[in-house]
Formats: C-alpha cells, sequence, structure tokens
C-alpha cells in the first residue's frame, strides 16, 4: 500500500491484510454474531406465481436464467428470483420446504448483499491508519461481515464492532428471531442503524480488552446486537489468566494464545460425577464396571487440560456428548441430530436442577423415573464402549490427538483418490470446544472430535520492540500444492512455535525463505 508498511494475514484474492500492523497500529478480529439476516416470507399471487405480495400491493419476481456448465454434461439452465427483500432461496436449502406453506417462497434479506457494499473501502482505511481513533472511523464504511475489531496503537487499545446493523421496527412481528411475513410494512428494514451505535471501547479502566465471540454490552430490541452469542467460558478463562499477573510480555501472551485448560471440564465433571467418582474400584476385570473404574481413576486427578497426547480429554468429550444425546433424544427424537456439539450451560442447569430442569434426566417413554447420575452413568458406560471398538481396549494408550484431528482439506481435490493425500493437511491438535487454544469439534459424522474451527493464524504484536512480533499459520504461505511452503509452517502450528514478522526489509529478507512477487494482470 503506496506510503504504509503493513504486514499480516490476508485472504487469496483480497488485497486487504484482515489480521496484523503497520508502524502504528496493530488490529485482530473476532466475528461480532451480528444479527444482519432476516428470512422474509413471501406470498405468490394465487392468480400469477411470477409476481408476489408487498405491503402496497403486488409486484413481479425479478428473474434471470443461470446457465451452469459441467464437465462431460449436458449444461443446467436454472432460474434465479429476487423479491424486494432479496434472493429466494430453493425449498431445499436448509429444509426450508418443511417450514414453508404451498403458494410461499423465503427470501433472504442480508446486509453483505447490498449492491453499495463499502467494506473493502473501510479495511483499506484500517491499514493506513495511523491510531486507533482512525481505526475506528475507518469502520464507518464496513458492511458486511460483522466483526469486533481489537485495535492497539503505542498509547491506547480499543474494540469497536465493524458492520452494519439493520434498522427494524420495534413493531418486527418476530424481532428477527423467526421468519417473518415479508408484505408486511413493520417487518422490512428502514436502511442499518447509525454508526455510533456500534458497540466500542476505547482504553478501559482496567487496562485490557479481548473478545471470544462472547456476548457484548448491548442495548434491547431493535437496537440490539444479536440474540445468539458464542460460549462465555473462553472469555472467563482469559481474564483469569490476564489477571495473574500486572505485566505480560510478548511471552505471556503466547502462553494465552497455547492455552489449553478447559473451564468447562473443570465445572462440568465434579459436578455430574459427583455421586459415582469411586464406585465399582473391586469391579471384576472385563466388565463395563471395571473399565468406567478405570476411567474415572483417571479422570479423578485431571486438571482439565485437553492435551493431545493424553486419553483424558477424549474421555471427556465422548462422555459429555453421549450424556447430552440421552438427556435431550427422548423429548427431541431426530431434532437431537441437530444439537450435537456440548452445550455447557444446558448441562450445568440440569445438574444444577435450575427451574427444575433435572427433569431432562427423566426418559418420558420409561414406566420408571431416571435419575441424573444414573443417566450419567449410563452414558459414561456406552461412551467408554464406543471409545473402546474405536481406539482399543488399553484405556491409558488413548490419545486425545488421534481423535481430534484439524481438518484442513482441500476445497476441490480433497475427496479425489489419492490425490487427497497430497493436497489435505491435517494435523494432531490439542485443545478442544471452550479452549482458548480454539479446537472446535465437528460434532458429527465418522469422527465427531475433529478439529473444524481453530486459529489459522496467530500473531503477537509488541509495540515496544515492533520487530520482535510473532506469527504462525496453521498450512503454509502458499496455496499451491506442490509448493514446499504449502503446508512448512503446520509443525510450528502444531507445536505452539512462531516466526518473526517485521516491517524492516533487512530483517525481514535475512530470515526469508525466499521471496515471492505478485503482479497484477494489465487491464
Amino acid at each position: 500500500m503506496q506510503g504504509h508498511d503493513i504486514i499480516g494475514a490476508t485472504i487469496p484474492g483480497m488485497p486487504v491484510v484482515f489480521l496484523g500492523r503497520n508502524a502504528d497500529l496493530a488490529w485482530g478480529m473476532t466475528s461480532s454474531y451480528l444479527d444482519d439476516q432476516d428470512l422474509m416470507v413471501e406470498m405468490q399471487d394465487p392468480s400469477d406465481p411470477g409476481r408476489y405480495r408487498t405491503y402496497d400491493g403486488w409486484a413481479p419476481y425479478i428473474t434471470r436464467p443461470s446457465i451452469i456448465t459441467i464437465k462431460d454434461e449436458v449444461p443446467i439452465t436454472i432460474n434465479l428470483k429476487w423479491s424486494q427483500n432479496g434472493p429466494i432461496l430453493p425449498a431445499d436449502q436448509f429444509n426450508l420446504a418443511a417450514i414453508t406453506p404451498k403458494g410461499y417462497d423465503i427470501a433472504l434479506s442480508w446486509t453483505a448483499l447490498d449492491a453499495a457494499d463499502t467494506s473493502m473501502t473501510a479495511l483499506m482505511g484500517l491499514m493506513s491508519s495511523n491510531s486507533i481513533y482512525q481505526a475506528i472511523e475507518a469502520g464507518r464504511n464496513f458492511i458486511a461481515p460483522s466483526q469486533n475489531v481489537t485495535l492497539a496503537d503505542n498509547n491506547n487499545i480499543a474494540m469497536v464492532t465493524y458492520g452494519a446493523i439493520p434498522n427494524r421496527s420495534q413493531d418486527h412481528q418476530t424481532q428477527g428471531r423467526m421468519p417473518a411475513l415479508g408484505f408486511v410494512a413493520h417487518n422490512q428494514w428502514n436502511g442499518y442503524q447509525p454508526y455510533f451505535k456500534n458497540y466500542r471501547i476505547v482504553n478501559p479502566a482496567a487496562g485490557l480488552l479481548g473478545n471470544t465471540n462472547n456476548k457484548l454490552p448491548a442495548s434491547a430490541f431493535p437496537d440490539h446486537i444479536s440474540y445468539d452469542w458464542g460460549d462465555t467460558q473462553r472469555i472467563q478463562r482469559w481474564l483469569s489468566l490476564m489477571k495473574t499477573r500486572e505485566v505480560h510480555t510478548r511471552e505471556s501472551f503466547v502462553e494465552t494464545q497455547l492455552d489449553t485448560v478447559s473451564p468447562t471440564a473443570r465445572h462440568l465433571l465434579p459436578l455430574i460425577g459427583a455421586e459415582f467418582w469411586f464406585a465399582d474400584a473391586a469391579a471384576p476385570s472385563g466388565t463395563p464396571a471395571a473399565r468406567r473404574s478405570k476411567a474415572l481413576a483417571l479422570m479423578v486427578s485431571w486438571n482439565g487440560e485437553m492435551n493431545e497426547h493424553m486419553p483424558e480429554p477424549l474421555i471427556y468429550a465422548a462422555w459429555m456428548r453421549a450424556l447430552q444425546d440421552r438427556l435431550i433424544r427422548d423429548d427431541l427424537g431426530p431434532l437431537a441430530n441437530q444439537f450435537t456439539n456440548i452445550d455447557p450451560l444446558f448441562l450445568d442447569r440440569v445438574f444444577r436442577n435450575v427451574d427444575e430442569a433435572a427433569r431432562w434426566c427423566d426418559i418420558v417413554q420409561t414406566s420408571g423415573s431416571e435419575t441424573c447420575p444414573k443417566i450419567a452413568q449410563e452414558a459414561l458406560d456406552a461412551a467408554l464402549q464406543t471409545l473402546s471398538e474405536t481406539y482399543g481396549d488399553t484405556i491409558e494408550s488413548w490419545r486425545w490427538g488421534d481423535a481430534h484431528q484439524a481438518v484442513q482439506d482441500h476445497p476441490v481435490l480433497g475427496n479425489v483418490g489419492l490425490l487427497r493425500y497430497l493436497v489435505n493437511i491435517r494435523q494432531s491438535t490439542s485443545g478442544g470446544d471452550n479452549t482458548l487454544m480454539r479446537g472446535l469439534t465437528r460434532g458429527r459424522g465418522s469422527n465427531p472430535y475433529e478439529n473444524v474451527h481453530g486459529a489459522a493464524y496467530r500473531g503477537v504484536y509488541d509495540f515496544a520492540d515492533p520487530d520482535s512480533s510473532i506469527f504462525v499459520l496453521s498450512t503454509g504461505q502458499s496455496g499451491h500444492p506442490l509448493s514446499r511452503h504449502y503446508d512448512d509452517l503446520g509443525l510450528l502450528w502444531r507445536r505452539g512455535e512462531y516466526v518473526p514478522m517485521s516491517l524492516d526489509p533487512a530483517l525481514a529478507r535475512a530470515g526469508a525463505a525466499g521471496i515471492s512477487n505478485l503482479q497484477p494482470l494489465s487491464p
């Protein structure tokens, strides 16, 4: 960028540094969970399905044919359709047919579909900012996808939510929580909220700012940000680590990024297993009770560290997964398949019987009354049986990392015969759903413990010594499978190691493994 030296993480094809720094400013981003989408139910004209009802009469759908060419096949033509609220979604997408009456369509209103999206302009402004105040102002032009942007310059820290907030009416029929009738005026967006309403905080008194997709202070509807947020456990763990020392260093920030302790496990295990931690110590060898006793003996001294080399994280994850399924399947039936990742707040409420939540432990289809300890024990036995079938009968040899593989598969070639072994990048990893070293599990499929969401980029920037800043990627700096830089940073990422990042050309060249020159095509 002319007049600015910038270093950090980019996305191929986009000329911006999303996470990084220049000489005066550093920035990071996390998803804000902003409620920036609405599903609108459009009523077709019974006499003309090419028209739909609006709040002031009938209007024609906007339509356009689109030809999809397929190698060695006959091209397919599909008809795209829009209402004033946005594109019409196919009925088989997200199983919309299940909630769409005959003679109706579902349209998607989404800020990212704004024809006047100036988000790239905002990011260019962010990169060229020299202070947090300039960076906050740059966010005025950002539309989507919304991000919480953490900022630091030589003297200040701040966080601001980038992204357009839909201006919904106080009388919106569903408040954006469910599909709403597209022909009701109160359900229409009236542009966007003014930017000054976006969340922001500058130089907090505590001197700390962080975000792990957690809930932000927000106003009530219609000035809210979202009804849906990430977990609270990670931000609580982060605050705890930040308060353990008065002076932080680059190394202490690295330790925080690599922290694998699960506060969820530390809280739930004593609660759920309270009544049978030391039961069945003398159970006959080879029985489920003996296997349970051996597993519990390991768990009772475990500190909650989701270490890839240990069996305890695998036992914990499988147990909680089996337990949650047992609690909800008799009530939800097939819908239970939509809730395959652990909800720690739900489990906590059930086992503390908050508002009589312990009734989830009773299986409604049986004549008896099941207790929570009984369900927890059955879930543990079932989890251990499944793990034994997959990883063998020697519990001590199980490894969390064997199941918790970071999945970085090629989106096109990743399922093509022998090519998948060349293009897919997988690593055994520590961490889990609620650890600071994020390793969100898939929750479904043949291996529900695969790591499918984590920090592909880690960076630490030290304004006391900018040239000591460091970063690492989970793969490599090349997207070409035949390049030696396709995956050469992956092992460093897995081991929690970093490489220097300096804006000094001499230092950068001294430590460089090579130089790539990107030349734009001539117009």
